[in-house]
């Protein structure tokens, strides 16, 4: 609520008192259409600034909408079907699967030179954060009824490893979670389990589409207001001196006392 009495206080003080001395000098109708007008021409601008950025400026500085995250599921759900190439893992490298970059590893993305370091970069922190969040629902459902804390599994006796390729455009990733010896003193067992594999595929999500949104709106907005500007100047044009009478026509009284 506090959010939107800024916002409405801010629209009113701000553009409203440049519309409103407008209106004082052009009337109500032309003074709001060239203050909308100028608004909305400067939404126009920052909204291309936030979508595409400027030199040395990079895009989507602006507000962000859904980001890219990594959709888990497993070989019964539909989207094995889709990303077919989940039956082609066996456990590591090879088939087409290929180990996550590494963080500062100069190999490109996908496989291949047409990736970029930002790409890469971005890569390897989501398949990373889906590496995490497998360990932490593995964690939490293998201990949820476990009563001995001895046998609990924590990220200090597991091993997990993240794998992708590329099907269709699209990064799918195979987490594969191993068990391992605990550090000395923890008090944690080594896991007895054979490694468990699971399969995600990475939602592009639409973090450009608020800027997008933003950007068309003004243009449209823009372009309707300065059109109807201009109609409303060609019906009332400023600047041009009021007609007068024809040489030889009768006056009244009162214009030639003013004249």
């Amino acid at each position: 609520m506090k959010g939107i009495l800024i916002v409405v206080t801010a629209f009113l003080l701000l553009p409203g008192s440049v519309i409103m001395l407008l209106a004082a000098n052009f009337g109500a109708l032309k003074g709001y259409l060239i203050g909308a007008t100028a608004f909305f021409g400067f939404l126009a601008m920052l909204s291309a600034v936030w979508l595409f950025g400027l030199p040395g400026t990079t895009p989507l500085t602006g507000p962000k909408g859904t980001a890219p995250t990594f959709e888990f599921f497993t070989l019964d759900d539909p989207a094995a079907s889709r990303f077919d190439a989940v039956r082609s893992f066996q456990g590591g490298a090879g088939n087409g699967w290929q180990e996550a970059p590494a963080a500062g590893g100069g190999e490109q993305a996908g496989g291949g030179g047409g990736g970029g370091g930002g790409a890469q970069e971005t890569l390897q922190a989501d398949l990373d954060v889906a590496r995490q969040t497998a360990v932490s629902r593995l964690i939490e459902e293998t201990n949820r009824d476990n009563k001995d804390s001895s046998k609990d599994l924590d990220t200090t006796n597991l091993d997990a490893k993240a794998f992708y390729t590329i099907q269709d455009g699209t990064e799918v990733a195979a987490i594969v979670i191993s068990p391992k010896d605990p550090p000395e003193g923890s008090g944690l067992q080594r896991p007895d389990f054979q490694p468990k594999t699971t399969f995600a595929y990475r939602d592009p999500g639409a973090p450009y589409l608020p800027s997008q949104l933003f950007l068309v709106g003004s243009v449209v907005l823009f372009a309707v207001h300065m059109l109807a500007l201009g109609l409303v100047e060609r019906r009332r044009p400023l600047g041009i001196p009021a007609a007068t009478a024809a040489d030889g026509e009768r006056q009244p009284a009162r214009a030639g006392a003013e004249a």
